[in-house]
């Protein structure tokens, strides 16, 4: 029974998620994972419309500290819609990948120069340095072949599970690519242990979206505009220090702020990269209020 509610509901919303929302953005196909496979033979929701390999992707509503036992700062929801894509280097068919063991998903879009690329990602592992796991996003120009990283981040990124650091980002962070050439590409979502394969780390992603007029800046929502959403986002960190002090040295700036589950820092509220969010950064909202929005 199960199994045909999926098939119906599936085949429902690949039907809607066949259309642009509006001529401004347009989703990589189930750019926001909220359509799983309907034709999957095993109970996973595997996400529809994208490639993957034997290993685990899945779209989940939500990944608790509780379930694994992982020094999350919180319960990881959904940035965008009601599921988002999972992927863990725990496999349902371990099958060796040189030293690397991991899972993935890709699919094909195609975009015109000026188009960006936008979405969210959350990295968090059960393991530790000296075995810096990873999680990535990357772009292959089938032109060239040449692969672009436009994310990376690993375990010296998060700090070592079982230790004084936390093993997880504290939330979403926000990522964007703005295309130069137009041309169809590969994107690929993937994580992958390093050297051993003894302890899982997991790698998600919600939220892509293509945009095809985009403001030049401070979409922190990654919806194609700047606008009262992007403000709401900034407000809910207002005087926040948002400076990391392993990465700016800085002794005046508060890790504790930084780490805070409940700001927006990773998506970048404090938009001059000043620390506190305060009227300098609304002032550059302001700036592009309203671009992205075709008249």
């Amino acid at each position: 029974m199960r199994g045909k509610i999926k098939r119906c509901v599936g085949l429902f919303m690949l039907i809607v998620s066949s259309f642009c929302i509006s001529s401004a953005y347009c989703d990589p196909n189930n750019g926001r994972f909220e359509v799983y496979d309907y034709n999957e033979i095993l109970d996973i929701n595997h996400p529809a419309d994208w490639y993957h390999d034997a290993n685990y992707t899945e779209i989940v509503r939500f990944l608790s500290p509780r379930s694994p036992q992982w020094k999350l700062k919180t319960d990881l929801q959904p940035f965008d819609g009601d599921y988002f894509l999972l992927l863990s280097t725990g496999a349902e068919d371990i099958r060796g990948l040189g030293e690397h063991r991991g899972s993935k998903v890709w699919q094909t879009i195609n975009v015109e120069a000026g188009d960006k690329l936008t979405g969210v990602y959350f990295f968090g592992t059960l393991d530790w340095n000296p075995y810096p796991d990873w999680g990535k996003i990357t772009l292959i120009p089938l032109e060239t072949g040449e692969p672009m990283e436009l994310v990376y981040v690993d375990v010296l990124d998060v700090g070592s599970y079982n230790s004084s650091e936390t093993g997880s980002m504290s939330g979403w962070k926000r990522f964007e690519y703005t295309f130069e050439i137009t041309g169809t590409y590969e994107l690929i979502v993937s994580v992958a242990d390093f050297d051993d394969a003894a302890y899982d780390s997991f790698f998600a992603v919600d939220g892509l979206i293509i945009c095809h007029n985009p403001p030049l800046k401070n979409d922190l929502n990654c919806d194609c505009t700047v606008n009262f959403d992007d403000f709401a986002l900034l407000a809910n960190d207002w005087m926040c220090n948002c400076k990391d002090p392993v990465i700016h040295n800085d002794p005046q700036s508060d890790p504790n702020l930084y780490n805070d589950p409940n700001s927006n820092c990773l998506l970048g509220t404090d938009i001059n990269e000043d620390g506190p969010v305060d009227f300098a950064d609304v002032n550059s909202l302001a700036e592009y209020w309203l671009e992205g929005i075709e008249e």
